[in-house]
C-alpha cells in the first residue's frame, strides 16, 4: 500500500477528469512531451472532441493537477497531478514471472556477506528501475571493541584507531603527556585491548585499567566507539547514469545539486531515515521534499526486514515523473529478496 502525503488532497470526482488525468501522466511518463489535446483525442479518446478535452484539460490545470509551459504548448503533470495519480488512480502492476525468478536466483547465489547482499540490492534495483537506488542498513547498536591501535603523531599529540563491531573504524587525535614515545604506546595499547576487547563504551569506562593506563586515554577510546554507535545508517547508491540520462537533468546546475545530496551519504541518510516507513510504502514527490536539493525528484521507498525485526530501507530516486507503478512492484520484489538473503546470512 502506498503511504499519501503532501497537498490537502481533495478528490476529483468527475471521472472524465480523472481519466484524462490518467492518460497525461502515462503519456507524458513516456514521451517527456507535453500532451495536447489532440493527442490524447487520438490515443485515448477517440469519442471526446478535442474541444471537450480542452475544457477539461483547462479544469485541471485551473485546480493546479497539470500545468502549460507555453500558451500553445500542451499540458505536464505538477507534483499535485502526480501526487493524486499515485494516491487514487496508479493501476496495480506485478513483476514479470521470469524476472522475479531471475532476481531471486541471484540474490541465493550472493555472496555471503551483509555489506555484498546491500550493494547487490542497490544494483538490481538500480537496473529493474532505471534510476537511482538506495539502500540502508542499521545504525550500528551496542559497537563492541574489537581493537584500538595508538599512534604517536608529534610529541605531545597521538592519534587513536578504534576498530568497534563490525569491522568499523574511527580515529581520533588526542594530547598525551609530552614523556610518551611509540613503544610506550604500543605497551599501553596492548593492555587496553587484552582488557577492554568485547566491552561498548560504558563497559570500557568502568574496566578496571593498571595505573600505566592513562585516564584520558581510556576516555578517548570509548569516545571513539560511541560515535560508531551513533553513525548514521549505511546508504549505498547506484545508477547515477540513469539519473544523467533523464532530460529534466540535462541542465548541468540541476543536475549537479542532485548529485551533490547523493555522493552526501550523512545527509543522504538523514533524509532516508526520517521518511523510512515502517510497512507498505512512502512515495515523496517534488515539493513534499523537505531537502531543497531533491525537490525535483521523486523519492519512493520502502522497509524490509530480517526475520521479524526492522533492518533497513529500499528506495529509488528519480524525476517527478517516474514510472510509479513499476517501480513499486520492483521495490517491493527487491524488499523481500535483500530480507530474505540477510536472514540466511544472519541465522
Amino acid at each position: 500500500m502506498l503511504s499519501r502525503a503532501g497537498f490537502g488532497m481533495v478528490e476529483v470526482v468527475d471521472g472524465r477528469k480523472q481519466r484524462i488525468l490518467q492518460a497525461v501522466v502515462s503519456d507524458y511518463t513516456e514521451t517527456v512531451v507535453p500532451v495536447g489535446s489532440h493527442v490524447l483525442a487520438a490515443r485515448y479518446f477517440m469519442e471526446l472532441s478535442s474541444a471537450t478535452i480542452r475544457n477539461e484539460l483547462s479544469e485541471l490545470v485551473d485546480d493546479g493537477f497539470l500545468s502549460q509551459p507555453h500558451a500553445s504548448a500542451g499540458r505536464i503533470p505538477t507534483d499535485r497531478g502526480y501526487r493524486y495519480f499515485v494516491d487514487f488512480l496508479l493501476p496495480q502492476e506485478i513483476v514479470e514471472p521470469g524476472l522475479k525468478r531471475q532476481v531471486r536466483q541471484r540474490f541465493q547465489e550472493a555472496e555471503p556477506d551483509v555489506e555484498a547482499i546491500l550493494e547487490l540490492a542497490a544494483a538490481t534495483l538500480s537496473r529493474l528501475s532505471e534510476n537511482v537506488a538506495l539502500v540502508t542498513g542499521p545504525a550500528d547498536q551496542g559497537s563492541r571493541l574489537t581493537h584500538c591501535q595508538v599512534v604517536l603523531t608529534r610529541p605531545g599529540h597521538a592519534l587513536v584507531v578504534v576498530v568497534g563491531s563490525g569491522q568499523r573504524v574511527q580515529q581520533r587525535t588526542t594530547e598525551i603527556s609530552a614523556d610518551h614515545d611509540q613503544a610506550g604506546l604500543n605497551r599501553i595499547t596492548e593492555i587496553v585491548n587484552r582488557i577492554g576487547v568485547g566491552k561498548d563504551a560504558g563497559e570500557l569506562e568502568v574496566a578496571t585499567m593498571p595505573a600505566s593506563v592513562p585516564r584520558e586515554l581510556i576516555l578517548e577510546v570509548a569516545a571513539g566507539l560511541r560515535q560508531l554507535e551513533s553513525r548514521s545508517s549505511l546508504v549505498l547508491h547506484d545508477g547515477v547514469r540513469n539519473l544523467v540520462r533523464n532530460p529534466e537533468f540535462e541542465n548541468p546546475n540541476r543536475l549537479r545539486v542532485v548529485l551533490e545530496v547523493l555522493e552526501a551519504q550523512r545527509i543522504l541518510a538523514a533524509v532516508v531515515n526520517q521518511l523510512a516507513p515502517q510497512g507498505g510504502m512512502q512515495v515523496v514527490i517534488g515539493h513534499e521534499n523537505t531537502l531543497e536539493e531533491l525537490q525535483d525528484c521523486s523519492l519512493v521507498l520502502t522497509s524490509y526486514r530480517v526475520g521479524e525485526q526492522l533492518w533497513g530501507t529500499v528506495g529509488v530516486v528519480g524525476p517527478t515523473r517516474i514510472r510509479y507503478a513499476r517501480v513499486a512492484a520492483r521495490l517491493q520484489l527487491i524488499s523481500q529478496v535483500t530480507g530474505e538473503a540477510l536472514s540466511r546470512v544472519l541465522a
